[in-house]
């Protein structure tokens, strides 16, 4: 149960740092892209309130004015393209780390339900020993009974036997409930032998008692 737990919250820690480091890697990646572009629009924004401000003079060098402005214009284009580029790679960076998150959880949700199954299968098999042995238990007292020939006595604790192997059958493996039902027709035969030879039925709960070991020893 601590290891399932310790899975979980790993599993936790990975989809937070997904969740919250990918906003801070792209900010990261863009952050100097975007001063420069933010930059050079400030920039020429003041070149176009400059001009309304202060017209050109007849005598300025328009041919300066007009390679300086497309300078600008050529620098901004070329930022906005490697902005487009950097973007372009952050969206990749993302994308390969979304698919890597994913298939983590995947797989942390695929080790934590093979170990809630193997949990389930250690949970019945020790409640499958713990019925099977409070069964041998009433075999033990029945032969006891037997042995004492008090068959009414006897009688009672096989019926107790029938009853638990019936509820113990219902929650058992495929496997165990062939077993189980075998050893059901063992006890049946005791269960009947004991009316009309005592000496006989003693032998079945006697075999009843080995095959029940064999069974236990097996699981």
């Amino acid at each position: 149960m601590k290891t399932v737990l310790v899975v979980i919250i790993l599993v936790a820690v990975v989809a937070g740092i997904g969740y919250f480091g990918l906003p801070f890697l792209i900010n990261k990646e863009t952050a100097g892209l975007r001063a420069d572009i933010q930059d050079l629009k400030q920039r020429l924004q003041k070149m176009e309130e400059e001009s309304k401000a202060a017209p050109l003079k007849t005598d300025a060098n328009v041919h300066e004015v007009i390679r300086d402005v497309n300078a600008i214009f050529h620098k901004m284009n070329s930022l906005e393209s490697s902005f487009q580029k950097g973007m372009s790679a952050t969206n990749e960076t993302i994308k390969n780390q979304k698919m890597a998150t994913e298939d983590s959880l995947r797989k942390q949700a695929e080790t934590i339900d093979k170990m809630n199954k193997e949990s389930d299968a250690r949970t019945q098999k020790i409640m499958f020993d713990a019925r099977m042995a409070n069964i041998r238990g009433h075999i033990l007292k029945a032969r006891v009974e037997i042995v004492a020939k008090n068959v009414g006595n006897a009688k009672n604790e096989l019926d107790l036997v029938s009853e638990a192997f019936e509820s113990t059958k219902a929650s058992a493996s495929d496997e165990n409930k062939k077993a189980i039902e075998e050893l059901q027709t063992t006890l049946k035969k005791a269960r009947a032998e004991i009316d009309t030879d005592l000496p006989a039925a003693l032998n079945r709960i006697d075999l009843l008692w080995h095959e029940m070991g064999k069974l236990l020893r097996k699981t």
